[in-house]
């Protein structure tokens, strides 16, 4: 049964690709790896996703996906593995998924067996990995439920809101929510263990080894206006992917001039990395909410090499400072 029904899908999906390609959409089986979502085991399709964005039928018009469902509308950029699944009408043979607003083209995943508990209706089950550095804030993925002769029905949408690459207590989501005063970040673009190291007005030193800026027996480690490193990206060479560190103050600093330096800590067996240290502000808004902003210029672009992989040593190289008042 199992072999039976794979080829009964590859079948579907090479009919799918020609009808598309007829159409005018090339099927590109190899790309897709730009695309702001990508779907594990998805067939890519340029082109703008089948279907209608409305109906005048209630119910819509099939095959259609029927329902969504996921664990949380809230995306972080670069988010991973997230399971998105559902149903779809009875005549559905795969389901193909976009952004409404970003990407070239959509993902199609074959539909799933009936379910019994839901009128016989199809499932589908997919898991999807996010780009970095999308917009934040609010954006919609449409799905289409596609038919044997690759037409489609009533599209479905679901709202998601991707969060800013920066920790902003999700106030892109939730602007009622308030973001930190301050948060400063390092970002890099080669798996090596970087570190970001702040010297505070006081001369308290946050990053690299250190999570914050009040000293280990402080009662008042724990208090929002103190500096905090958020993780140790890329620690000892354990790859994590974030390839980015930010030190967040969540109410307002001590003032006056902070100095910042950069720190390879190690190459983990590449040539070195380009990194960027930018300075994001809470700032008011027009609707008298605030939002987390990012300052323009970036506060220092460079390279670190591998010969200037020290262990943490020392605190690496200075890359500037700034003022919090």
């Amino acid at each position: 049964m199992r072999r039976r029904g794979v080829v009964r899908t590859r079948g579907w999906m090479a009919a799918l690709l020609l009808a598309a390609s007829c159409a005018g959409d090339e099927a590109s089986p190899n790309s897709g790896l730009g695309e702001p979502v990508r779907v594990e085991s998805g067939q890519f399709v340029p082109g703008s996703l089948p279907g209608s964005t409305a109906s005048t039928v209630d119910g819509g018009v099939s095959p259609q996906v029927t329902d969504v469902s996921v664990a949380d509308t809230e995306i972080a950029q670069g988010e991973l593995g997230l399971v998105l699944s559902g149903h779809a009408s009875v005549d559905t043979q795969a389901i193909g998924v976009r952004f409404a607003d970003m990407g070239t083209g959509y993902w199609v995943v074959p539909i799933g067996g009936p379910d019994p508990t839901d009128d016989g209706l199809l499932t589908w089950r997919l898991s999807a990995d996010f780009g970095r550095d999308l917009p934040p804030g609010f954006h919609d993925l449409v799905f289409a439920g596609i038919g044997a002769s690759g037409a489609s029905g009533t599209q479905s949408d679901l709202s998601v809101c991707l969060d800013t690459p920066v920790p902003d207590n999700l106030n892109i989501c939730i602007p009622k929510r308030r973001p930190p005063t301050a948060v400063l970040s390092l970002s890099w673009d080669a798996p090596v263990d970087l570190d970001l190291v702040v010297e505070t007005p006081t001369g308290a030193v946050v990053g690299g080894g250190t999570a914050s800026s009040e000293p280990p027996d402080a009662s008042t480690a724990a208090n929002p206006i103190n500096g905090v490193l958020d993780h140790d990206s890329n620690r000892d060479c354990v790859i994590d992917n974030l390839d980015r560190e930010d030190i967040v103050w969540q109410s307002s600093p001590t003032p006056g001039t902070y100095q910042v330096w950069v720190d390879l800590f190690s190459a983990c067996g590449k040539s070195g990395a380009s990194f960027t240290v930018s300075l994001w502000l809470s700032e008011p808004q027009p609707d008298g909410t605030q939002r987390l902003v990012e300052q323009v210029p970036p506060l220092a672009t460079g390279v670190l090499t591998a010969e200037q992989a020290n262990g943490g040593a020392d605190p690496g190289l200075f890359v500037g400072d700034f003022v919090l008042k």
